[in-house]
């Protein structure tokens, strides 16, 4: 299956000169504070790397904990800083890139593995991640993890030629096509795992990899991973348990509506988008049609949130839409931005860069002070300063200790 050039070809966002009074300052605001503040904040992930890094050198590790996904984080502002080095030559900045880089080098095993807890034998099942690699694949973030080092990989390629990251993302990625859709025998008894990831990311992530090496084989890893959501693996129970979760009810393709955590939802939208474009299949945008109209007629916030349900940090009921008590994660606002941005190339109407647009200003946005160092995780509508709604406090946070909101803070901004 071969892919086919999108009908709409976007402009880079570094050929374009940002000299709007409004638009300006947060772009500097961006370089000077809040990408430099969200590198010291995820320094813990550099030293998880680290500690993966010297695991395999042979020395001794002691105390190291178990975490599942605080690399992503890391990754996720690393992307941001490759984009600012796309806007603006920064030689400090690039060495601080590339001083990360050779960590992650390090912390990757001989055959392309990459997840820390694993590799230094901490990860049990008790912390969602199952005792083994890719035995809990549904809660471990493992492949979202990667896919979040897969762009920032790409990122740092496009903006300085280096190419050191970009193989560790390769070697990862064909891993993983080995593992989950070839079989390999030291996993799940050489037996090909073929299961969805429980958090997206991995899917569209592997069609930038697709687009920078032109390697066909990165673009069918995508297609297979959208192919087996919801068909090879049903989760039970309920919440974070239950099929509509990670949105394994049906096929991607039959799916009708938005259901489940709201930025797992619009990170597979947005693969869906990619994919069934590049691999010519109308049933992608079909379904997409179909969940889209769902979306903004009976899930969205007039604000651009998604998402209004604690617990879940998900889609409710249609209409169920409060407002003192709406969770609309910040990272959900961000989906919304690029699922709508993916949409409008698709189809080349500019209703979905309103909806971009709108999520864009009044959500994310409104999710980080002006000074760039104060962030909101959740946004509802109505908030009297006092009750602790944003995981404790009445206000915006200076950080969290789940940090997936304002590392994606560092990696969207740069790219208006």
């Amino acid at each position: 299956m071969q892919a086919k050039d999108q009908p709409l070809q976007p402009v880079p966002f570094h050929k374009v000169e940002m000299t709007s009074e409004f638009w300006r300052p947060r772009l500097i605001t961006q370089r000077k504070v809040l990408v430099p503040f969200a590198f010291e904040k995820t320094q813990r992930g550099v030293d998880h790397l680290q500690t993966a890094a010297d695991f395999l050198a042979g020395k001794k590790v002691e105390g190291h904990r178990a975490h599942r996904f605080i690399d992503s984080d890391l990754y996720k502002v690393m992307e941001g800083a490759a984009y600012l080095a796309q806007l603006q030559d920064d030689p400090e900045l690039e060495a601080q890139f590339d001083r990360i880089v050779d960590v992650i080098a390090a912390a990757q095993e001989p055959n392309g593995y990459l997840y820390p807890s694993h590799t230094t034998g901490v990860g049990r099942a008790k912390n969602m991640m199952g005792d083994k690699p890719y035995t809990y694949v549904v809660h471990s973030h493992e492949l979202y993890n990667m896919g979040h080092m897969y762009e920032a990989a790409v990122a740092y390629y496009l903006a300085t030629g280096k190419d050191k990251l970009l193989k560790v993302a390769e070697k990862n990625a064909q891993h993983v096509n080995k593992v989950f859709f070839e079989g390999d025998p030291k996993y799940n008894g050489g037996k090909p795992i073929r299961q969805a990831p429980g958090h997206q990311e991995i899917e569209l992530a592997l069609v930038k990899l697709h687009k920078v090496t032109g390697k066909q084989l990165y673009l069918d890893m995508a297609r297979k991973f959208l192919e087996v959501r919801g068909v090879t693996y049903s989760p039970q129970g309920e919440g974070v348990r239950s099929r509509t979760y990670a949105q394994q009810q049906a096929p991607v393709t039959e799916q009708k509506e938005a259901v489940g955590h709201a930025v797992r939802a619009t990170y597979l939208y947005a693969g869906m988008a990619d994919v069934g474009q590049l691999t010519d299949n109308p049933a992608y945008a079909e379904a997409l049609d179909r969940i889209w109209g769902n979306i903004v007629n009976t899930r969205m916030h007039i604000t651009g949130g998604l998402g209004a349900i604690h617990g879940i940090e998900g889609f409710g009921p249609q209409y169920l839409l409060p407002n003192d008590d709406a969770f609309n994660e910040t990272c959900a606002a961000v989906g919304n931005v690029l699922f709508n941005y993916r949409m409008f190339l698709l189809h080349k109407d500019a209703k979905y860069l309103d909806v971009a647009e709108v999520a864009l200003l009044n959500n994310v946005l409104a999710a980080v002070n002006l000074e760039g160092n104060r962030f909101f995780y959740v946004n509802p509508l109505g908030a009297d300063g006092k009750y602790p709604f944003n995981h404790g406090t009445g206000g915006r946070a200076p950080w969290f200790g789940t940090a997936c909101c304002p590392s994606n803070m560092a990696r969207l901004l740069p790219q208006v």
